[in-house]
C-alpha cells in the first residue's frame, strides 16, 4: 500500500496497527517513495540472516550477549564538555 507523508502523520495509529498485521507500507512525498514500513519480524529477521551470509555476524538464534570489554572513548571527558562543545 503506498500513503503520502501527511496523510501517514495524520493517520499514524491505524497505519501502525496495519503494518502489526503484517501489511507494508510505502510512503510517499509528492508521489515519489521515499520510505517503507514494515513489521519488525520481516525486517530484522532478513537484516541479520544478510549479514550472517555476508560473514560480518553470527548468531546461534539466542539473546545478544554484548561485548565483554567495550571500546575505550577518546574526547571530552564527560557529555556535558559535549554540549557545551557543540553549542559553540
Amino acid at each position: 500500500m503506498k500513503a503520502g507523508v501527511r496523510e501517514v502523520k495524520n493517520r499514524l495509529s491505524e497505519y501502525l496497527r496495519r503494518v502489526k498485521q503484517g501489511e507494508i507500507i510505502y510512503i510517499t512525498e509528492r508521489n515519489v517513495p521515499v520510505a517503507k514500513i514494515v513489521p519488525v519480524e520481516e525486517s530484522v529477521k532478513e537484516e541479520v540472516l544478510d549479514m550472517v551470509e555476508r560473514g560480518l555476524a553470527s548468531w546461534d538464534g539466542g539473546k545478544p550477549a554484548g561485548i565483554p570489554n567495550g571500546p575505550e572513548i577518546s574526547g571530552p571527558a564527560s557529555i556535558e564538555a559535549l554540549v557545551s562543545e557543540d553549542r559553540r
